[in-house]
């Protein structure tokens, strides 16, 4: 887990954000008033299954959602100023440049028809002002930093001649390119195998070290979160079930939808017949429960649980939960 000291000033703030899609069926929450704040130098991970709105929170920080999907409430709060205040071109100034994103495929991310130099000049060239030259001798600079070989030769190359791991290398080269405050890494390793899996992470720990930027991880592996993480979101079904630090987190989770993710991990030198897994599926946006979000699947559901939504409760200073358990209102219910 991460030990290192963080500096405590908030680089971005997310106040009650609801991103809504709204569809010929009906009308999705995939965000429904999440809030979070990330500090500088400090690694945050966002955890839950698929469908739980890990990426589309990403997005909207990002206000790359596309329509039908729509950002109706909240802040988003950098540097003091109101992302959703800005206008497309000043978004598209921070974009890559103060802020940016390491997105899941490289593949469908890079672009086919452009050499891989050309498309880490790109950002330089347009946000720092650089010349060809200058801006090309920086792609070189980048692709050594991210440990690619032969540098000078890769960045005349395109992206279908890079192997999986090597593409996704010059998708964090690219991310990096401008110096970015905060760094959002959207599932940065899926296709990976172990090994190349285990040498990004390293290098996003390094580069994190080297130059204090924030990172907002997202992943449903809780094996990188322990590694990473300074600090853990847990999402389900559009809302934060839990956050606090990842020692708390992993060592005495108060939610039980964490405790079902922890219980999921496999557990290095223990064997056991089979693993643990959460029972019934994440529920369709479309028909959500009238309660907790998590109570058809939750062991101690009670009818206070199907009958009525959980505020987000504070339970110690470094961590909140939405369980009714953990409130005055719990005493005397029946599971």
């Amino acid at each position: 887990m991460s030990t290192q000291a963080v500096q405590q000033k908030t680089l971005i703030e997310i106040t009650d954000l609801k991103t809504y899609f709204y569809t010929e069926d009906g009308v999705v929450p995939a965000i429904d008033g999440v809030s979070f704040k990330i500090n500088k130098g400090e690694t945050l991970a966002i955890v839950g299954e698929s469908g739980s709105g890990k990426s589309v929170t990403s997005l909207s920080i990002m206000r790359l959602v596309q329509p039908p999907g729509k950002i109706i409430n909240g802040d988003i709060v950098f540097n003091g100023e109101n992302l959703l205040d800005k206008s497309d071109a000043e978004m598209r100034a921070i974009r890559g440049n103060k802020i940016s994103m390491i997105f899941q495929e490289p593949m469908t991310s890079l672009n086919p028809v452009y050499r891989v130099g050309d498309q880490i000049s790109e950002s330089l060239i347009l946000h720092q002002g650089m010349s060809k030259k200058e801006a090309m001798e920086q792609a070189v600079k980048l692709l050594k930093l991210v440990g690619i070989p032969e540098a000078e030769r890769r960045v005349q190359q395109y992206p279908h001649e890079l192997s999986g791991g090597m593409r996704q290398r010059v998708m964090i080269a690219m991310a990096l390119a401008c110096k970015p405050e905060l760094l959002i890494a959207d599932e940065p390793t899926t296709a990976l195998d172990v090994t190349i899996q285990s040498q990004i992470l390293e290098l996003m720990k390094e580069l994190k070290e080297k130059t204090n930027t924030s990172i907002l991880l997202i992943t449903h592996d809780l094996g990188v979160v322990a590694e990473m993480a300074d600090r853990v979101v847990v999402m389900y079904a559009g809302q934060i079930v839990e956050q606090g630090d990842v020692y708390t987190i992993f060592e005495n989770p108060k939610h039980p939808y964490t405790e079902g993710l922890l219980r999921s991990m496999p557990s290095y030198g223990k064997r056991t017949d089979k693993l643990h897994v959460i029972e019934g599926v994440v529920p369709n946006p479309l028909r959500l429960p009238k309660g907790c979000r998590f109570a058809p699947r939750c062991q101690y559901a009670t009818e206070l649980c199907y009958a009525e939504m959980p505020e987000i409760t504070q339970v110690t200073e470094d961590e909140v939960v939405r369980c009714w358990k953990h409130t005055d209102r719990w005493e005397g219910q029946q599971v």
